[in-house]
């Protein structure tokens, strides 16, 4: 005992050094440090190929599992009850979502925190921020789930939904629920290590998520014939196993003490206010900003709602085949994410907004590109969806060969926005992000709603606007430059 509680003194003294370095702009050293760790002697390029490599194969790996979960919803059932699932597994996605909200935020938290430390070669700190977070992200998912559990019945009335498409959708959901927890610890155990510049492990655990959703749900289904249930249950699954791996890969091996190896030490796992507040400072406005989204979203899904049969599930279809183009866009912003907190931490500023432009470019080609192919072979996508009502296919159909065309401006929006939260400044997002939304996809399209009959098309044209406006203020607020300054 008197060991553990002289390593948390110890922890809790270089806690007090660690954050008057970092109010004072991290580190007593005027020029920059060079980054350590698994970084440490990379230049920029194999930097971010390194970051965004296995978060590319992870977001594959995720985009794969939605669509595996509405190819086998899409040949649940034949005939006129297909339309029904479709819808079912539509409203599920912004359901899903709204349960990685609170757990999301959190993990914005520990990355920004961690890859600070990192930097500033503080791995004691690191230590401890990475077993805050952990903790902040258990009680998250605990929260989230329970807040899911509840509020399906009232979703499934705020939809409209039929008495059928009501059932399956809380049936799906109550068993999905379940999963909140874990995918909360591994929400944040993973975004941990790519603070820490490990993204390969984040992506082997993403992948047994994956392979154990995907296989149980087919099992379920197939030979238990457990409908959408089946679905839900194999979701619940793999984020256990997910969770697991992930505690278990981060629990310490070497003989170093928690001031030189990255890892779960028993002691960080103890209530610590000062981190803990620190975690939740810059998670906070990020989760505001995600709820604010989804909120906004969800708006727009409620006139979805009442457009002609199918839109629910058109839409749900639509936004599965626009997430291909997100993969990589989604993987260079992590790299630009993990890069500017290290080389902040690391005080070399210039290379920060370097990282940035180089990210923000590398994006604007491969998701730009990648757009351009869903949009272009957007038939031969949505064939894969099996058994789909035919003016569901065709409301989708003319979404992604529209929003395809505009991925640049997506990927613009998600390089800048996500290498602010890595800088810390996740106020500034939220603000401008919930300035631009309510204004464009709230009053904006229920003002037109009053006055004109909106098509599922013209309502995405409104969404696209938004993006657009949202991209040129990040821009706008990355050349400026004040992130610079943010602290931790």
């Amino acid at each position: 005992m008197s060991l553990a509680s002289d390593k948390m003194r110890t922890s809790n003294q270089d806690e007090t050094r660690s954050m008057a370095r970092l109010d004072n702009g991290v580190g007593a050293h005027a020029e920059g440090l060079p980054l350590t760790g698994k970084l440490g002697g990379l230049s920029l390029p194999r930097q971010v190929l390194a970051l965004a490599l296995w978060p590319f194969l992870q977001n594959l790996m995720s985009v794969a599992v939605g669509f595996a979960d509405m190819i086998m919803a899409g040949r649940m059932v034949v005939g006129d009850g297909a339309p029904v699932v479709m819808d079912v597994m539509g409203v599920a996605l912004y359901l899903m979502w709204l349960l990685m909200i609170i757990q999301s935020a959190m993990a914005t938290g520990a990355v920004a925190l961690v890859s600070r430390f990192v930097g500033a070669r503080d791995m004691n700190s690191a230590n401890l921020a990475l077993g805050q977070s952990l903790l902040l992200g258990l009680v998250a998912g605990a929260f989230s789930g329970v807040l899911v559990w509840l509020m399906v019945p009232l979703m499934a009335e705020f939809f409209s939904m039929d008495e059928l498409a009501a059932e399956m959708l809380i049936s799906y959901m109550r068993i999905a629920a379940l999963s909140a927890p874990f995918s909360g610890v591994m929400m944040v155990a993973s975004s941990s290590l790519r603070g820490y510049g490990d993204t390969a492990r984040p992506f082997m655990a993403m992948l047994l998520v994956n392979v154990v959703n995907v296989a149980t749900s087919w099992y379920c289904i197939s030979s238990l014939g457990w409908g959408v249930e089946g679905l839900a249950v194999g979701t619940v699954l793999g984020w256990v196993f997910g969770a697991v791996f992930i505690l278990w890969f981060l629990l310490p091996r070497s003989q170093g003490s928690s001031e030189e190896v990255f890892g779960l030490y028993r002691e960080n796992l103890r209530y610590e206010p000062e981190m803990l507040w620190r975690v939740w400072s810059v998670g906070w406005p990020s989760m505001i900003e995600i709820l604010v989204m989804w909120s906004v979203h969800i708006a727009g899904v409620y006139y979805i709602g009442r457009l002609s049969g199918g839109a629910l599930g058109a839409h749900g279809m639509a936004v599965r085949l626009e997430s291909i183009s997100f993969m990589p866009g989604f993987a260079i912003g992590m790299a630009a994410n993990t890069l500017v907190g290290q080389y902040l931490g690391a005080n070399d500023k210039q290379m920060a907004k370097k990282a940035v432009r180089y990210c923000w470019v590398l994006a604007l080609v491969t998701m730009g590109g990648s757009g351009l192919v869903i949009s272009y072979f957007n038939t031969e996508f949505l064939m894969l969806f099996g058994n789909v009502d035919p003016d569901q296919f065709d409301m989708a159909a003319r979404i992604v060969r529209f929003i395809g065309c505009l991925q640049v401006f997506t990927a613009t929006m998600i390089v800048m926005k996500m290498s602010l939260r890595g800088a810390g400044a996740t106020r500034e997002v939220t603000i401008y992000s919930f300035g631009s939304q309510v204004v464009i996809r709230v009053l904006a399209l229920w003002l037109i709603v009053q006055c004109y009959e909106l098509s599922l098309l013209n309502v995405w044209q409104l969404f696209a606007v938004d993006t657009v406006v949202q991209s040129l203020i990040f821009v706008y607020l990355h050349f400026k430059g004040d992130w610079t300054e943010v602290k931790v």
